[in-house]
């Protein structure tokens, strides 16, 4: 009997990993063809694909194999050997055809929704499976029984190919794990941050900063400045005073803006964190850099950044990240840092270890990229789970970034702060939650639970509903803005504003809601899923404590791309030539008027591109239907009223210029077709 079992076991173990390999080659070869361009991890969800299959395909084949030699031995079957062996293998493709078929529906038909396989695919793919089979026994029967004569020979292959795959994913695991390891010094004080090291008044003491800054037309301490940048999650740049909103209380922000040139018109590159980040650190973009998938993509380390160039040019560097996906295991973006450390609310203590971050970068590239992964994942009703308990909090954030200033502020130094608030969940602390909604009894708190029914596609709210979830978002906007107060009012308390160039900006914005009234396919909340204002534009500010002056308003379209050569501009630090972005320096002294310059933005599959002019003339390409979109955005910052039927000859000036990106970013965008979505 044992023997028995060894031979079932093996024989089936040998086909399973065989015929998983092809189907994950097939899946891979489908990864490639359907994935935008130059993705970083592309080469990786090919490999996992590989492996996943193979792997899932040797297990359920040996297991098959075993119960097949056990009822031959139990019931005692005369079969001939080769007809034993042609059951082997038509099984064994029947089994793995059966197995990832229902997967890749699964994943086809709405994995990241939870859907599952309609009852018609099911049947399909059952079918060919029997189909496939009954054929292969047929064609196998003058082959199967050589190859699988020898035991020895079966074991040894069989077992060799499946230990090799099972090895590729710990290797990757155990490299990255001492790659991850924390940057060459870290600073024991940050691990424990004390929020009552705020004051509810420092941000007097940065308006008497930025006064006495500006009374004395400015300071040159002979020493290479500081850069503080400043980067706030999902700030649309139309929720703060500095860019015309008259209800939210943003003082902080309108403080600095008091004394800073400010663009109201700056546009991430893909509205999602790590991709919209990753062209601000290397002024390339997406399709450039590689980061097009959010927590899935990292960052090459082909790519200076912002920290590698200003550590190789003598600055120390450190930044204060509140959130998961900036974690290096998911974004790549601790390269040059000095210290990277991470504030994260409710964070597992798996991701603070390097090891077991680098295993969860692993699955989590695995989930949103193999089929079998994510359909597992979804099955075990592992989503969401980690994302609901976590936040980031900018009183956290503020204490850890004041408590890196005290203790490695020695100059000059590059310091980046990630403020995550107000990205959902919606969730400020007490008192700020009642700042502008205190008479709320809706079935919404802000927390993940609204955003789970959007993904859900069940997602229908009240009036009042949608009021108090925007309510809840300006909420946190301000609850941002006064701990940015603090931390600049620490800066100038200890005199470090006067050697500091400050630049803060935002990721992307965040969609409230606000277009479901007037676009007949439904209702836009959040971001990355559409290339409107409302979600790519966002606020831009630059202080300068060497040239100071009144406020200054950049009106010409500026993109995060911009923001690397700008700041290197500014610290006299070339650029590296990589980057594809342009300084803002020479609109700031006025050699520039800004009227050749254009922003566009992309979405992580390419499906949308859209291009803003320094006219004001916004289009935007549907590459799958070759829709067009032409806006007047001074006239329609709100983008209803479509132009392109009435303007085919702006429409084909603003394409030409897209195609031009285009060709020069690999990206294939569409220009053709009749027009989207007419104006109401």
């Amino acid at each position: 009997m044992i023997r028995t079992i060894w031979v079932g076991l093996t024989r089936g173990l040998l086909l399973g990993v065989c015929l998983g390999l092809l189907a994950g080659l097939i899946e891979a070869g489908s990864l490639y063809r359907d994935a935008p361009s130059a993705r970083a991890a592309l080469f990786e969800a090919g490999l996992y694909a590989v492996v996943v299959d193979s792997l899932a395909s040797a297990a359920l084949c040996a297991l098959l194999g075993t119960l097949f030699a056990v009822l031959l031995h139990v019931v005692a079957i005369r079969w001939t050997p080769r007809a034993i062996a042609a059951a082997y293998v038509a099984g064994a493709a029947a089994a793995v055809l059966l197995l990832v078929g229902l997967f890749w529906a699964y994943k086809a038909n709405g994995a990241d929704r939870d859907v599952g396989v309609p009852m018609g695919s099911v049947v399909l793919i059952v079918v060919l499976a029997a189909l496939v089979g009954a054929a292969l026994y047929l064609l196998s029967r003058s082959f199967a029984s050589p190859i699988l004569a020898s035991v020895p020979r079966v074991a040894i292959i069989g077992i060799t190919l499946t230990v090799c795959l099972a090895l590729i994913v710990p290797a990757q695991v155990v490299v990255e794990a001492m790659q991850h390891t924390s940057p060459e010094t870290t600073n024991p004080g940050l691990q424990n941050v004390d929020p009552s090291v705020l004051e509810s008044n420092m941000r007097s003491d940065f308006e008497l900063a930025l006064e006495d800054i500006t009374a004395r037309g400015g300071i040159h301490t002979g020493q290479q400045p500081n850069v503080m940048l400043i980067t706030v999650d999902a700030l649309r740049a139309d929720h703060i005073g500095a860019c015309g909103n008259d209800w939210i209380q943003t003082p902080s922000l309108d403080l600095l803006a008091h004394w800073s040139t400010v663009s109201c018109n700056t546009h991430t590159q893909q509205p999602q964190t790590n991709p919209a980040l990753a062209s601000l650190f290397t002024g390339t973009f997406p399709p450039v850099h590689g980061v097009r998938v959010h927590m899935v993509d990292r960052l090459s380390e082909s790519f200076d950044t912002i920290a590698t160039t200003l550590a190789a040019a003598g600055y120390n560097t450190g930044a204060v990240i509140p959130w998961t996906s900036l974690e290096p295991a998911f974004s790549g973006f601790h390269r040059g840092f000095h210290t990277y450390e991470a504030f994260v609310q409710n964070e597992p203590e798996a991701l603070k270890n390097p090891a077991t971050a680098a295993l969860a970068g692993v699955y989590r590239r695995v989930t949103q990229q193999v089929a079998l992964g994510s359909a597992v994942e979804s099955v075990l009703n592992k989503r969401g789970g980690t994302e609901a308990e976590i936040d980031g909090r900018a009183d956290i954030t503020a204490a850890a970034a004041i408590n890196w200033m005290a203790n490695n502020g020695k100059s000059p130094f590059f310091f980046w702060v990630h403020y995550f608030d107000p990205h959902y969940p919606f969730t400020p602390p007490e008192p700020w939650d009642q700042l502008y909604d205190e008479g709320y009894d809706g079935k919404y708190d802000g927390g993940m639970g609204f955003v789970y029914e959007m993904r859900a596609g069940v997602f229908d709210p009240t009036p009042r509903d949608v009021e108090y979830l925007r309510h809840l978002y300006a909420s946190e906007v301000s609850f941002a803005d006064h701990y940015i107060g603090q931390l600049l009012g620490y800066m100038a308390r200890q005199g470090l504003l006067q050697n500091t160039i400050v630049v803060l900006t935002a990721d992307h914005g965040e969609e409230l809601g606000e277009r479901g009234d007037s676009w007949p396919d439904g209702t836009y909340w959040l971001h990355g899923d559409d290339v409107y204002r409302i979600g790519t534009t966002v606020p831009l500010m630059i202080f300068d404590p060497r040239s100071p002056h009144g406020r200054q308003d950049l009106a010409a379209p500026l993109q995060h791309v911009d923001i690397m050569p700008t700041i290197l501009d500014l610290v006299g630090v070339s650029t590296p030539r990589q980057s594809q972005g342009r300084s803002i320096v020479p609109l700031i002294d006025g050699r520039e008027n800004g009227s050749d310059r254009y922003a566009v933005t992309t979405l992580g599959d390419d499906s949308q591109t859209a291009i803003v002019a320094a006219n004001g003339y916004k289009l935007i390409v549907n590459r799958n239907t070759g829709g067009r979109e032409l806006y007047y955005l001074p006239d329609d910052p709100d983008e209803l009223n479509n132009l392109a039927a009435t303007n085919p000859d702006r429409v084909a000036a603003l394409a030409r210029q897209l195609d031009t990106w285009a060709q020069g970013n690999r990206v294939s965008v569409a220009t053709g077709g009749p027009p989207e979505r007419s104006g109401s």
